[in-house]
């Protein structure tokens, strides 16, 4: 990958896992928090398997492609010819 795909992805990440975490926000204001039934546990039980979830999992999956790809190596060209080479 070159640096430009690289950014590029890691940007798509960044983009797709801010919006899942905006959408947990949303989720979560939905709860009535002062009430004795809320409970972490089942809160993230019930966002496993929903749409922010899987944003925020193809966020992660992008930011990992991006950050761990390795970089396309550039072919060095010999300015000397094997005769002429330092050795």
């Amino acid at each position: 990958m070159t640096i430009i795909q690289r950014t590029i992805v890691v940007l798509i990440g960044t983009q797709l896992a801010a919006s899942a975490v905006i959408l947990f926000i949303f989720d979560l204001n939905s709860y009535n928090h002062f009430s004795g039934s809320f409970s972490w546990l089942r809160f993230l039980k019930e966002l496993v398997g929903s749409f922010a979830f899987y944003l925020f999992s193809a966020g992660l999956l992008f930011l990992l492609i991006g950050m761990c790809a390795p970089s396309r190596k550039k072919k060095r060209f010999s300015v000397h010819e094997k005769e002429n080479s330092l050795k």
